[in-house]
């Protein structure tokens, strides 16, 4: 399979990254300037199509609709093509590129390089062999799932955006950590091991256990625990931090009403 990178920024690298060990699978890229990375390169966007048997849309929204003005003019019989861009509809695509092109709408997050992403994956014709070839490649790169293109908005705030979202938590308690007069690289590690630590204690009682129940077995009654959790709540964090997620989707609405 040849996989074709419309843009190469950091998701196509991502994506590169996750899939480069695949056995038969070749990768090139048409972008503005050379990148640092050893698969071919196109200067011009026909021979990157004529190359690509699925082209991957990894350009920012709003060079999106130039780039399809000039996908249209080339031949794409039998390519697939692959969008992960935010607020972008296959309806939007579709206007470009017409009804019989097939087209897959994803939304991924940077984790694909690690093969640990969670992506969202639709169709306008899901059930084409083709599609499903889409499909079970995205779990080799982490978990995918199914979803209405509804749902897409609120899913690329939580898993799209969501690990930066997560880094910013994070980076709070790196600020806090300064009080400690520690070398930076060690925070780091801490924190690395302290997430590392939660994640695996998740992993390992999340089918028997809620988060609440999780988050119970760590607080001791009158603890230091206890004291932190009733300042979350009075002061309604959890909410302040559900804002966060509702912005992120709110942005993703607005740039599908104009024009997505």
């Amino acid at each position: 399979m040849k996989h074709g990178f419309i843009g190469f920024g950091n998701l196509a690298r991502a994506i590169y990254e996750g899939l480069k060990e695949e056995e038969g699978m070749t990768f090139a890229y048409f972008a503005r300037s050379r990148k640092e990375v050893p698969i071919s390169f196109y200067e011009k966007l026909e021979q990157l199509v004529d190359f690509s048997d699925v082209l991957w849309l990894a350009v920012k929204p709003q060079d999106l609709g130039g780039i399809l003005a000039q996908l249209k003019k080339c031949n794409r019989e039998g390519k697939t093509i692959v969008s992960p861009v935010a607020g972008k509809s296959i309806a939007y695509i579709e206007r470009y590129l017409g009804k019989e092109q097939l087209v897959v709408r994803i939304m991924p997050n940077l984790a694909m390089a690690y093969r640990m992403s969670v992506t969202a994956f639709t169709a306008n014709r899901p059930a084409d062999e083709k599609a499903r070839e889409i499909f079970t490649l995205l779990g080799k790169l982490g978990k995918a799932v199914e979803l209405e293109e509804s749902g897409f908005d609120l899913f690329t705030s939580v898993f799209g955006s969501g690990p930066a979202f997560i880094l910013a938590f994070i980076q709070i308690f790196k600020d806090k950590m300064q009080e400690f007069n520690l070398p930076g690289p060690l925070l780091d590690e801490l924190l690395l091991e302290l997430t590392r630590g939660t994640t695996r204690y998740f992993t390992e009682n999340q089918q028997a256990h809620s988060i609440e129940e999780l988050i119970r077995n760590i607080t001791s009654k009158g603890g230091t625990t206890q004291a932190g959790l009733e300042y979350f709540r009075t002061h309604k964090i959890g909410k302040h931090f559900e804002g966060v997620l509702d912005a992120a989707r709110s942005r993703s609405e607005e740039m599908s009403r104009n024009g997505g």
